[in-house]
Parts: structure tokens; sequence; C-alpha cells
């Protein structure tokens, strides 16, 4: 009776949690898609919308009133706590109003899917798991930070995709203003230029362009895109780019400095991995490879030593 009932919660849980699963994961990838679309027609208004994105943020919203209830029980107690889980989505290019919600009910949504998972075993196994409710609370604590790697490992990505293509944006900048054109035109001239090469910056700076065409002052555009990416290499931009705006410098000269810049810092930073590469290759050297070596070596002349003590007892 026992496994009778732990294999239906086993089998509901599962069907509930993918279910919402795939809402979730359909969601994310319109909201990441739309968000973008969504803030660039909001600062450049077009005659009637889309149908597609109208159907999307539509189904964006239902999912997002639907997990509610869920997103409550994994909403962080501190205000920061949620600003800094708000902050990293809006990294990860995920701006969307729903994004927090369906984040936070991801996070309740895997820990029952491992949950039912654990329960599943336990009740297809010959002989049920000892304690499965302790398998469960760890399959569940495990469940819920999941959804934090995932997006530390999406902003991670994105940060570094921006980082590598900003030498080159920047020395394309510098060929554009040093060529009479202002920075805002040369932002929209780089943006379309860099779109295949590197889409997520060129969707950063057009919106960044946008923002200045809408009426934001451009240093205000440059720190909110600091904000929106969290790269480090755009902050300093943007404070120089204030202080060039401020003092009256030759905005050109700069970003030709900027960029170099830049690029020493990437090649100090490739430098620096490359230099731990000797040390992280210490470990497996110790653990594999030397104990084989030492068999290798020593084994035949302990052989050779133990036949010799055993004859000389003879």
């Amino acid at each position: 009776m026992q496994l009778d009932w732990m294999a239906f919660a086993a089998m509901l849980g599962f069907a509930i949690s993918i279910t919402a699963a795939i809402a979730v994961v359909y969601t994310v990838a319109v909201s990441g898609r739309g968000a973008s679309v969504r803030l660039q027609r909001r600062l450049a208004p077009a005659p009637d919308l889309p149908e597609v994105i109208q159907r999307s943020e539509a189904i964006s919203e239902l999912v997002a009133h639907g997990l509610t209830p869920l997103a409550k029980l994994a909403k962080p107690l501190r205000e920061d706590e949620l600003e800094a889980v708000r902050g990293k989505l809006t990294h990860a290019g995920l701006r969307s109003r729903q994004a927090v919600p369906i984040f936070l009910a991801s996070k309740v949504l895997a820990a029952l899917f491992l949950v039912a998972a654990v329960l599943w075993v336990s009740a297809v196994r010959v002989e049920p798991l000892r304690m499965p409710f302790l398998w469960a609370f760890g399959a569940a604590a495990i469940g819920f930070f999941l959804p934090n790697l995932w997006l530390s490992g999406r902003v991670k990505a994105r940060q570094t995709a921006i980082s590598r293509g900003l030498p080159d944006v920047l020395d394309l900048l510098v060929t554009c203003v040093e060529a009479g054109l202002g920075l805002d035109a040369a932002l929209q001239r780089v943006a379309g230029e860099v779109v295949l090469s590197h889409p997520l910056l060129a969707e950063e700076l057009t919106l960044t362009f946008l923002e200045v065409k809408a009426g934001f002052p451009r240093t205000e555009a440059f720190r909110r895109l600091a904000d929106r990416t969290g790269v480090q290499d755009l902050k300093t931009l943007a404070a120089t780019l204030n202080q060039t705006e401020l003092f009256g410098t030759s905005v050109g000269t700069a970003l030709r400095v900027q960029s170099e810049g830049m690029r020493i810092r990437r090649m100090q930073r490739a430098e620096e991995r490359a230099a731990r590469v000797s040390v992280k290759m210490s470990f497996p050297l110790v653990i594999c490879f030397l104990p084989t070596l030492l068999v290798v070596i020593v084994g035949p002349a302990l052989v050779n030593i133990v036949e010799v003590l055993r004859s000389s007892v003879k």
C-alpha cells in the first residue's frame, strides 16, 4: 500500500512538474527573445505590434499568473535579495515583468521534480530506499538551487560574449567618430555592422541609441547600458564618456585609449589563465600519473626484493 501511494505521488509529481517546466521553458525563451523587441518598440514606436509578439506576451502573462503561488514559496524575505535576483535576471537578458516570478517558480518546480524522481525510484525498486524522505529532502534542496547555477552560467556566458566584442566595437566607434559622425550616429552605425559577429552587444548598443533618441542624457544611457549588462569594462567606458562630456575633451581619443586598455586587460587575463594551468595540472599529475609512475618504476624492484627475502628465509 505504501509503494502504491509513493508511485501515485511520483507519477502525479512528474506530470505536474513536466507540464509546468515546459510552460516555464517556453515562457523564458519567449521573454528572453521578446524583451528587447518590446523595449525597442516602446522607445521607437511602430504603427502596430506584430500578432506573434502579442500572443507571446499573453501566454507569458498567463503562465506567470498561474505560477504565482509557487513563486511566493521561493520569494526572498528581504527586499535586497529580491533586487539581487532581479539584477541577475537583467544581466542574463531576461528583462520582462514575468521573469522574476517565473524564475522563482522554476526553483520550486525543480525541487518537486527531483522529489518525484526520488519517490519514483524508491517505488519501482525491489527494495525501497532507506529513509526515502531524507533522500527527498536532499533532492528538494538540490533542485531548489539548480536554477541559480543555470542563471549564473547564463550571466557569465552573456558577459563573456559582450566583453569579447567590446574592443572591436570601440575600434569601429573610433573610426566612425574620427570620420565625422557624432557619437549617437556612430552607435547606430556600429550596432548595424556588428549584428552578425556580436549580436548581444549590437542589441545593447541599439537600445542605448534608442534611449538617447528618446530623450535620455547620453551619460545616463551609457550608465544604464552598464547596469543592464553588469560588464566592468562598460562601467569604465560609461565613466570615461561622462568625464569626456563634462570636460569637453575629444571623444575619439577617449575611445581609443579605452579600447587599448581593454585589449591590454584582455591580454593580462589570458596570461593569468595560462599561468594557472601549471598549478591546475599539478593535481592530476600527483593523483593520477605519479602513483602509476611509482608502480612502474618501483614495482619490479619490490618484487625482486620480496623474492630475495623469501629465498634467504628458506
